[in-house]
């Protein structure tokens, strides 16, 4: 297990609160992006730890930090305890661990879909492959993230600012409970990415989320679209 500091606190959404947290020990975090982390506190009188995807790419100005997006559910003491957690507090991780990322130099054209919180680590990848000098040159990406409504566009505005400044990158919200006022896309993800999805590029796509959203898009993409599943990758949060 390894010391790390709540550096900054950021409110995503009425439910999901953003975690920058740094090594205590003042040295680096060596992951990919796509990975996660143990969190482990104390929680009513006793240690608790639960997993959380890296919701930030590596940076080499602060090796030591990153990034996570907990959503606060009343009956997870974990969750609840991390949301009332004030800035410099310490938490207990271990890892990185995982195999959900893209690897290798010569990534292909990738789809990324996640519902709630599972962008957290779709959020990672994109940082990797658009911010920096080679942000403008490679393959097209997209993102498609399902919520309820409005309120819970996790990371809206990073999001559309990358779509605005790479061409090669397209940003696509679909609510479930939309208001009136909505007009862009409803319904669920499996629904909606088959319209997307340029089936003679073949995409690979990048899957996060819970596991009946993971299963029905993984169905969608194999028995509808023809896919091969070396060419789906998925990770699920339940």
């Amino acid at each position: 297990m390894r010391e790390v500091l709540v550096r900054h606190i950021e409110t995503l959404s009425p439910t999901v609160r953003g975690l920058t947290l740094t090594c205590a020990d003042g040295g680096s975090l060596s992951y990919e992006p796509g990975q996660w982390v143990n969190l482990e506190l104390g929680v009513g009188g006793k240690r608790d730890k639960r997993a959380y995807s890296i919701a930030s790419a590596p940076d080499p100005a602060a090796p030591g930090s990153f990034e996570i997006a907990v959503t606060r559910v009343d009956e997870g003491s974990v969750s609840r305890a991390l949301h009332a957690l004030p800035e410099g507090s310490a938490v207990a991780i271990d890892g990185p661990h995982g195999f959900f990322t893209r690897e290798g130099a010569a990534k292909p054209p990738a789809w990324f879909v996640g519902t709630g919180t599972g962008v957290a680590p779709l959020r990672a990848m994109l940082q990797a492959e658009l911010e920096g000098a080679k942000g403008a040159a490679g393959p097209a990406l997209g993102l498609l993230l399902g919520v309820r409504n409005e309120d819970e566009i996790l990371y809206r505005a990073e999001f559309e600012a990358l779509a605005a400044k790479h061409p090669r990158f397209s940003f696509h919200v679909t609510l479930s409970r939309p208001s009136a006022a909505w007009q862009g896309m409803t319904g669920y993800v499996q629904t909606q990415l088959p319209k997307l999805l340029d089936l003679q590029a073949r995409p690979h796509v990048y899957v996060c989320g819970l596991s009946r959203m993971v299963s029905g898009v993984r169905k969608v993409l194999k028995e509808d679209l023809g896919y091969d599943r070396r060419s789906i990758h998925s990770e699920r949060y339940d």
